[in-house]
Parts: structure tokens; C-alpha cells; sequence
């Protein structure tokens, strides 16, 4: 009788070599076109959909410290929604430290080590009360609603499962309205690969470590991407200027929404700039235009103003989301301005290492290593040497995209600045920051790149780059194994043993 770890090991290889031979050179996936309209693609996409987002939020309930097992600080989201239903914005801790209010620097972690001060760890204290510093609002959005209809809490995981299944369809939803606006030629195999593969790249830190910080990361990501397809569909697709005003205004409120979620991910917005010359160019600016506009901007303005009255009802200042209140690794009230820590050297090294940082291959399994985002996923580097074709050059100027694309290389190195001048350490979650971002400029290079392919070259390249991003997405089921942050195999290191001997076919396993 063959083993159930032999069982699991001939399945996993069988799904392995399965999905190779669909995208295997000769496969109508590489032949067929997005244009192409037919029930068996509409079937393949819906599966392949599906399939993406189970494999993102089933594994999220493993680890108990993420699951509710073991809640710890996790469960902020939660007791937030819950301070709020009680009416104050704090949350109300009965057992707080009464050193924490006396002393000197209460957020200086050597200071409260050695006064033996107890805190719960990773909120933000101020005037004798424990705030949430993370974005409030998925609070609104999912925790409030969910307790005032059902009468139950939320687990927190829960909500980023939401937020990463509405990001994949954001994703897949984007790439198509891309590819059937500037691409039409683009095959099958490549938009279904690259959909994927970049939905997995984007979140699957926040399926090792799905509770509290991910929540907030992925909720973010979630606006933006839908942000950027309402954005986008208003520009190039839309030829009415009511519908255009219309997603607009939706693109706004969801690109202002982020702000609420993670700020350094909403500075994705200022690819509205580049969008909104591209809108202008062949349009005069009246008076009944501009008024338009100012009612698709007319979220930012809301939303800012109700952010920045949350901020100062609960720290007395307008600007301040917590951070500077944060009981942590670093005494990160003593940063002050944002300029105050730039430190020209250190910061470019910084900023280098988030994008190229490398880090030896571990001897043991599942070998791989956290890197720098680059390295961490090289099919990332394509628009680099796509965007030295002049074919490539040459679509960018014809579709009215030379400085959205450019805005699109600008935003990662922005928004990595941001996390390295204002995160006491950078950590691996942080990459989730522009993973998305630079996913979504690396499958418009492409797409552009293939249309000046010829139909034999094309086939080859879609057949390529489609086991290229398979193979990403491969690599980041290896990143989910790595003990790391509290997750699946941190809590339990045995399984990692167990994994290993299902990938090796029961090897030191005996047939029973």
C-alpha cells in the first residue's frame, strides 16, 4: 500500500508537470489572442482566477498566531471596531502600566527594559491611553459592518483574505482591460501566466503572515489597484467625458482610501498626474470641465480632511498617524521630520538593498531566502531591457504612455524611500509595498514588447515567459516555508520535514 506521503508527493508533481504541459510550446494557450471571444478561454480564465485566489487565502489559517489561536496584538482590528461601537477611539486596556504614563520617554524600549515597564506591544500610546497606529480604514469597511450585522468580531485574517481575493480580481481585471486596449494581440497563456504569477509576487507575504500588518498592507493595495482601473479605464477606454468624470470619481475614492489603509502605498496616487495630462491633452480646459474634475478629486479632499480630523482627535495633531507613538524595537518619537533622517549614503544603500539586497541560499530546506525584491523574483527586471527596444519606445509614444510609464518606474524607488527614512528596520513585509506596482509596469512592457513580435517569435516568447512565471510562483510557495514572523513553519518546524519528504517521493520513507 503506497503511503499517504507518497500519495501527496505524486499529486503535487502530477499538478507540477501538468500545468508545464498546458504551457508547453505547442499549447493553443500561446496561439489564442485576448480578443479572441469563446466559451472554452471565458472557462480557463474563470479557473485560473479561481485557483489563484484559493491558493492565496487558504493556507492564511495555519499559523496560530495569525488565525485567532494565539492573537497576542494581532487582534488590534478587532478591539478597534469594538472601542468604536463603545464610542471612544482608543482601545480600552485594563491593564495598563501606570509606569508607562510617569515616565520620562515611554517609547524608548531600553528605558522601559530596564524600568520593567509592561506594554502591550506595537500600539501607539499617548495621554495615558493605547491607540491602533494601523489605517482605520478596513475598520469601516469590513470589521464595523461585519460586528454590527452578524454580532461577532472579525478575525482579522479573515479581512485580509477579502481584501487579497479582491486584489487578485483587481489584478486579472486590470491586466485584461490592458491587454484588450493596448495589446490586443497579446496570447492567452501569457495574460493568464503573468495574472498569476504577479497576484502571487504581490501578496504572498501576507499568506505567510496574514493578521494586523497585512491587513493593513493588503487592504491598501486592494484600493490601489482598483483605484488604478477606474483611473485608467477613465482615460484611455472611456470616450464619453460623463463616464470618464464618473470612474474617475471612483478611482479617487479608492486611491484616497488607501491613505487610510497604508500611507506609503498611496503614493501610487501620483500616477493620477501623468493620467490627468494624458486626459487634458486633446481637451480645453473650461469652466464647466474644471468643474468636473474637481468632483473626481472631491474624494481626496473628504476622505484627507476626515483623516486628519481621526489623527487629531486622538494625538492632537492633524498629520500624525501614530507613528511617532509607537511602542516598539526603536524610539521612533525622536525622529522628527522626515528630512531629519536622511542620511545620503545610508539611505541609497538602504534603498539598494531593498531592490537588489542578497542573501546566501539556506543548506536547508526550502533553501531559498528572503532577497531584495529583484532577486527575490527576477522576471521583475524585463522592463529594464525591454524599455531599451526602440519597438518598445515606439509603442510607449504611439499609446500617449511615455510619462505613465515613467511615473511608473519613479513610484517603486518613491515609495521605498518613504518605508526606509520612517521604518526603524526594513522587513521583508515591506516589499509588498511596490511588488504590485512594478508587477503592473513589468506586464505593460511586455505587452507592448510582444506586438512587435512576429507570430513564430511571439509563440516562443508567450511560451517562455508563461514557465517563467509559473516558476515564480513556485518560488513563492518556497517563501511562504521559510520560518519567518510567526508563521505556518515557525510554529511548526517538523512540517518542513514533512514537506520535504512529500517533494522528495517518501525519500527516508518507507512503502507501507
Amino acid at each position: 500500500m503506497i503511503s499517504k506521503t507518497l500519495l501527496a508527493g505524486y499529486f503535487i508533481w502530477f499538478v507540477f508537470f501538468a500545468v508545464l504541459f498546458c504551457l508547453r510550446p505547442g499549447s493553443t494557450l500561446h496561439t489564442v489572442s485576448m480578443e479572441m471571444k469563446n466559451a472554452k478561454a471565458g472557462f480557463v480564465s474563470v479557473v485560473t482566477l479561481t485557483m489563484t485566489i484559493l491558493l492565496c487565502i487558504l493556507p492564511m489559517s495555519l499559523s496560530p498566531s495569525y488565525n485567532g489561536e494565539i492573537p497576542d496584538y494581532m487582534n488590534q482590528y478587532e478591539l478597534i471596531a469594538e472601542s468604536f461601537l463603545e464610542g471612544h477611539l482608543y482601545i480600552d486596556y485594563d491593564d495598563i502600566d501606570p509606569k508607562l504614563s510617569t515616565m520620562e520617554n515611554p517609547y524608548d524600549p531600553a528605558a522601559r527594559e530596564s524600568d520593567d515597564v509592561s506594554v502591550h506591544w506595537d500600539h501607539a500610546f499617548y495621554n495615558g491611553h493605547y491607540y491602533m497606529y494601523f489605517g482605520v480604514v478596513p475598520v469601516f469597511l469590513l470589521f464595523l459592518p461585519y460586528r454590527l450585522i452578524t454580532g461577532m468580531s472579525l478575525t482579522t485574517y479573515h479581512a485580509t483574505q477579502i481584501f487579497v481575493a479582491l486584489f487578485i480580481c483587481g489584478v486579472f481585471s486590470l491586466f485584461f482591460m490592458l491587454g484588450k486596449t493596448f495589446f490586443k494581440k497579446l496570447s492567452l497563456g501569457l495574460y493568464l501566466s503573468l495574472s498569476a504569477a504577479f497576484s502571487v509576487m504581490s501578496v504572498w507575504y501576507s499568506v505567510s503572515a496574514p493578521a494586523l500588518y497585512c491587513t493593513a498592507i493588503s487592504a491598501a493595495i486592494c484600493m490601489e489597484i482598483w483605484s488604478f482601473f477606474f483611473f485608467i479605464r477613465a482615460v484611455f477606454v472611456c470616450k464619453k467625458d460623463s463616464a470618464c468624470i464618473r470612474y474617475a470619481f471612483f478611482g479617487s475614492l479608492l486611491g484616497a482610501l488607501a491613505f487610510g489603509c497604508r500611507p506609503p502605498i498611496a503614493l501610487a496616487n501620483l500616477f493620477v498626474l501623468p493620467l490627468l495630462a494624458v486626459f487634458l491633452k486633446d481637451r480645453k480646459l473650461t469652466f464647466r470641465l474644471g468643474k468636473q474634475l474637481f468632483f473626481a478629486a472631491s474624494p481626496y479632499i473628504v476622505i484627507g480632511a476626515l483623516l486628519m480630523l481621526y489623527n487629531y482627535a486622538r494625538f492632537d495633531n492633524p498629520f500624525e498617524f501614530g507613528q511617532a507613538y509607537q511602542l516598539t524595537i526603536a524610539d521612533q518619537s525622536r525622529y522628527g521630520s522626515f528630512f531629519s533622517r536622511f542620511q545620503p549614503l545610508k539611505t541609497f544603500d538602504s534603498i539598494c538593498k531593498f531592490f537588489v539586497g542578497y542573501t546566501p541560499m539556506s543548506d536547508q530546506f526550502p533553501f531559498v531566502s528572503f532577497d531584495g525584491i529583484l532577486l527575490n523574483f527576477p522576471i521583475l527586471f524585463l522592463p529594464f531591457f525591454g524599455i531599451a527596444s526602440e519597438g518598445v519606445r515606439g509603442e510607449i509614444r504611439e499609446n500617449r504612455l511615455p510619462h505613465c510609464i515613467m511615473t511608473l518606474f519613479l513610484i517603486p524607488l518613491f515609495i521605498a524611500f518613504t518605508d526606509v527614512l520612517w521604518a526603524p528596520t526594513v522587513l521583508e513585509r515591506y516589499h509588498m509595498d511596490v511588488y504590485w506596482i512594478m508587477c503592473l509596469l513589468c506586464f505593460l512592457i511586455t505587452g507592448l514588447y510582444y506586438r512587435n513580435l512576429s507570430p513564430k517569435t511571439a509563440k516562443k516568447f508567450s511560451c517562455i515567459l508563461s514557465v517563467w512565471a509559473f516558476l515564480s510562483i513556485c518560488k513563492c510557495i518556497l517563501l511562504f516555508l521559510v520560518p519567518y514572523d510567526y508563521n505556518f513553519t515557525f510554529y511548526y518546524v517538523e512540517a518542513l520535514e514533512k514537506i520535504r519528504k512529500i517533494l522528495m517521493l517518501g525519500r527516508g520513507v518507507g512503502l507501507y
